[in-house]
């Protein structure tokens, strides 16, 4: 069935660099504000085209030329704006470029999942690089999710929780599919690792793999869900907690800790961060 063509005001919406890792083109380097790729349009050994991660324009110091995602395409395909947006609105689910990252609460959302599979897309990859994480260790507990917010397409790291929910992340989105809950990936161990959201627990896979063969994991996803971890208390020798150092994570793991005998603070291992994803991106200096 042939996509609905894009406008042209939703065709500057899709990130260039998502668009050249889509077609197999990765930046030489990049920094938190501009990527630098090797020319798409001549051969070249030192990278000249520029991608303006805040404003989402390129520029091709060999040539002089820049513009937006739709300019690019007509020079680097020879086609004319027409073909241009035909060939943007058949190109693989677009990652959406936003200026700011989203940050949508549930009630104020409608997501509706279409597509859950092993993680493989090259923006994906990326955005979990710049986290610390690699492919393997996210793919042991995350999925690729495809979905529709808004009538519009997007994808996304996905983990499901228990009432098959699933809590949504890439470089611009935030968010999750209803119903909220816990993640518990069970592995038959008496020793339960808890963390508030996904990447510090695929933190904590990424320092040590062996640990998802020796622990269960549980992703509170929302502190407001921390009373459920009153329903394992009598399930596990030991509960070590990896909550943030923010006042909330604070009081929720000083509560458990001084009333029950087998929770443990493991907070200590990233002292002077505010939780255990910041600690390991500072660690290894992403």
């Amino acid at each position: 069935m042939k996509k609905e063509k894009l406008t042209c005001e939703e065709a500057r919406k899709i990130d260039i660099i998502n668009y050249l890792s889509e077609n197999s083109i990765l930046p030489i380097r990049e920094n938190n504000n501009s990527a630098f790729f090797l020319s798409i349009f001549r051969q070249e050994t030192k990278a000249s085209l520029k991608v303006d991660k805040r404003l989402n324009l390129w520029f091709d110091f060999g040539e002089g030329q820049g513009g937006n995602i739709i300019d690019l395409v007509i020079k680097f395909k020879g086609v004319n704006v027409s073909e241009a947006l035909n060939i943007l609105s058949n190109n693989s689910t677009p990652f959406f470029f936003h200026q700011q990252p989203i940050h949508l609460e549930i009630s104020q959302t409608k997501i509706v999942v279409k597509a859950v599979k092993p993680i493989q897309h090259l923006g994906l990859i990326n955005y979990l690089e710049t986290r610390g994480i690699s492919i393997s260790t996210a793919r042991s507990i995350c999925k690729e999710v495809h979905f529709i917010l808004n009538e519009k397409k997007y994808f996304s790291i996905g983990l499901k929780n228990l009432s098959k929910g699933w809590e949504l992340r890439n470089k611009y989105f935030k968010s999750g599919s209803s119903p909220k809950d816990i993640s518990l990936i069970k592995n038959s161990s008496t020793t339960l690792m808890v963390t508030e959201g996904m990447f510090d627990m695929l933190s904590l896979l990424e320092m040590d793999n062996s640990l998802i063969k020796k622990a269960d994991l549980l992703i509170l996803n929302s502190c407001s869900f921390h009373e459920k971890l009153m329903n394992y208390k009598n399930d596990y020798d030991e509960i070590d907690l990896y909550l943030d150092h923010d006042e909330t994570g604070r009081k929720i793991t000083d509560k458990f800790v001084n009333e029950q005998m087998n929770f443990q603070d493991c907070s200590k291992l990233y002292l002077g961060y505010n939780d255990v994803n910041d600690w390991w991106i500072n660690k290894n200096e992403i």
